[in-house]
């Protein structure tokens, strides 16, 4: 009888574990029940046809990486509309209020839609062009401008006529950020500044002092992030910038 009641006491324990861990979370990367949306900072985002890792981490004010490593992604061009994405750390939080929504709503001034080329003609935002990482896919991930590596405290110049629709740290990893709008489809960017010399709703001239190089955010080294986005999407700068000799 001893080893009897054992043994129903064995599985008794065992069923309750069981249904315990059915109504658990098993972590990021692990299935959620019907009540994963009451977890503090977990939500979902179902991918819509054009958008990618990108634009929610604007939208969310999560960096890619983070994105990547919850999701178990690790080639961000193949991911398939209608992939449930986990948005960490309370993204939506943080996107409602301070930085996170400042940033993205800068990046709605621009529109999606426009001519795909540009009449602007830019000039380098730093007099030594010394460029250490380019456009395009970079290990695992796209990088979406140009690094260009100066000493700390380097003159950033904006690289055309325009009106600051950002100053401040950016989300993402990217320190402090300039963000320019140009044309009513065309903005630069200009991140890991040591200082910001402009504010946000001046307008600034084509070869204007509007910030310092640095390496705040996410940076290896003293560098200004530079990135081209046309229709809100990035773009090669180089493409649009005199050739180097």
């Amino acid at each position: 009888m001893r080893a009897l009641s054992k043994v129903l006491s064995v599985l008794v324990l065992a069923l309750a574990i069981s249904q315990l861990s059915g109504s658990c979370v098993t972590g990021p990367r692990g299935a959620y029940d019907s009540h994963e949306d009451n977890l503090a900072g977990a939500r979902y985002h179902t991918l819509q046809r054009g958008e990618n890792l990108y634009r929610l981490s604007l939208q969310y004010g999560v960096s890619v990486e983070e994105l990547k490593r919850f999701n178990n992604i690790w080639d961000v061009h193949d991911i398939k509309t209608g992939t449930r994405i986990y948005i960490p750390q309370n993204g939506e939080a943080r996107i409602q209020e301070g930085v996170g929504k400042r940033w993205y709503e800068a990046t709605q001034q621009a529109s999606d839609r426009g001519p795909v080329t540009s009449s602007v003609k830019f000039i380098w935002p730093v007099r030594n062009v010394d460029i250490s990482s380019r456009f395009g896919v970079r290990a695992d991930s796209k990088h979406t401008g140009i690094d260009l590596r100066n000493p700390d405290g380097t003159p950033v110049y904006a690289a055309a006529s325009g009106k600051v629709i950002f100053s401040g740290d950016g989300p993402s990893g990217y320190g402090n950020t300039i963000m320019i709008k140009h044309t009513n489809n065309l903005i630069t960017v200009y991140a890991h500044n040591s200082d910001n010399l402009v504010a946000e709703d001046q307008n600034v001239e084509q070869g204007q002092k509007i910030a310092t190089v640095g390496r705040t955010g996410r940076a290896s080294g003293y560098h200004v992030h530079f990135e081209l986005r046309l229709n809100r999407k990035p773009v090669d700068p180089e493409r649009y910038l005199p050739r180097v000799r």
